[in-house]
């Protein structure tokens, strides 16, 4: 049997990074001259508009669901110490992707929750008749089976499982059925969860959403220290002209899903939208030039809005009166992609970028 398993718990971020050239001479001493008033670029409302909330949904628990005794929901021939013989067969990590052959009976792979998890399972198979079942252990062999089920090739099942011993096994209902197959099991997120925002084919990822200060990935909170940052470099024959922006958010307004795109040009249509209340923003401007000895190098620290930067973004008085600044997570590649907001030079007049937003939801 093989088996792997594909962890991807924190987003990456695409940063462009450049060297910059030293046109002085090394012995001579540059003063850095700090701009005093800010840039008009044209500042402008961004309208994203009308987002429709997304209902909370509501998770089955494994303890509620009445064990049923219909031939969906049961295996022939799996005897009661089935785990015994198979406990080289556990899955030791909250996340597992494995392809195996059933080429006997049944295949049985014990799991253990150190707490209650929303646990998803999925099965595909060359043979649509096999069936994955999450039975229950107690004194070391399998108990009864419970309803959790998961029809080879029919997709992910998903349900709040307390804390204990499990065995999922892999068989049908006559006991005569075999074949290829790849068994994905991801049991990473506590349970609380008020919507399903991703799961990736193979589960290897599972992103949830609990609350505007809590979107989990693997057990990982991605909007910790959620950071976009931009780092652009212009060289001319005499310096060079810079442009760096960076916001990391301490604090959420808003969770939404959407499709995003713009004329960067680059897209998003399985994206996630982090609107920011509150974070740290940074945005600079430098110019660097050096005329046969005369050296002149300016940094602007004022953003769009005038007011001067580092600073905490969400105390400005114009910080929300032009709309929503949203952090915008891929959720395909899972990066970080943009920061749709007014503050971000592009989207200024002077920067010229538009965009589309569509389908836009807001969790919670």
């Amino acid at each position: 049997m093989k088996k792997f398993a594909s962890l991807m718990c924190a987003l990456a971020l695409i940063v462009s990074c450049f060297s910059l050239t030293a046109f002085a001479a090394e012995d001579s001493f540059v003063p850095e001259v700090t701009a005093t008033d800010a840039q008009d670029v044209g500042i402008q409302s961004l309208s994203a508009g009308e987002a429709d909330v997304v209902p909370a949904q509501k998770f089955d628990d494994l303890d509620a669901l009445v064990q049923a005794e219909q031939s969906e929901f049961s295996l022939s021939g799996v005897p009661g110490n089935a785990v015994n013989s198979r406990t080289n067969w556990a899955i030791n990590d909250p996340v597992f992707v494995g392809n195996s052959t059933l080429e006997t009976v049944y295949d049985a792979y014990v799991v253990t929750l150190p707490n209650t998890r929303l646990s998803f399972l999925k099965l595909n198979s060359s043979n649509p008749n096999l069936k994955a079942i999450l039975y229950t252990i107690k004194d070391g062999y399998l108990d009864a089976p419970t309803n959790f089920i998961a029809l080879a090739n029919k997709g992910e099942a998903y349900i709040t499982i307390p804390a204990g011993q499990y065995a999922i096994v892999i068989g049908s209902a006559t006991g005569n059925e075999v074949g290829n197959y790849k068994l994905m099991w991801n049991c990473s997120n506590p349970s609380g969860a008020q919507a399903i925002v991703d799961t990736t084919d193979d589960l290897a990822r599972v992103v949830l959403y609990y609350d505007n200060s809590r979107v989990l990935a693997n057990g990982n909170n991605i909007l910790t220290k959620l950071t976009w940052e931009e780092h652009e470099t212009w060289y001319t024959s005499l310096g060079y002209s810079a442009r760096d922006m960076s916001m990391t958010m301490f604090e959420a307004r808003g969770v939404y899903l959407g499709s995003f795109s713009s004329s960067a040009p680059y897209s998003a249509p399985n994206a996630l939208l982090v609107d920011v209340q509150r974070g740290s923003w940074l945005y600079t401007n430098s110019y660097y030039t050096n005329n046969l000895g005369n050296v002149t190098h300016v940094i602007n620290w004022y953003d769009p809005s005038g007011m001067e930067t580092p600073r905490t973004f969400g105390e400005g008085p114009l910080d929300f009166s032009y709309g929503n600044n949203y952090i915008v997570i891929n959720l395909d590649t899972f990066e970080v992609c943009e920061f749709l907001s007014p503050f971000n030079y592009h989207y200024t007049k002077d920067g010229g970028r538009t965009f589309s937003l569509t389908n836009l939801r807001k969790l919670g």
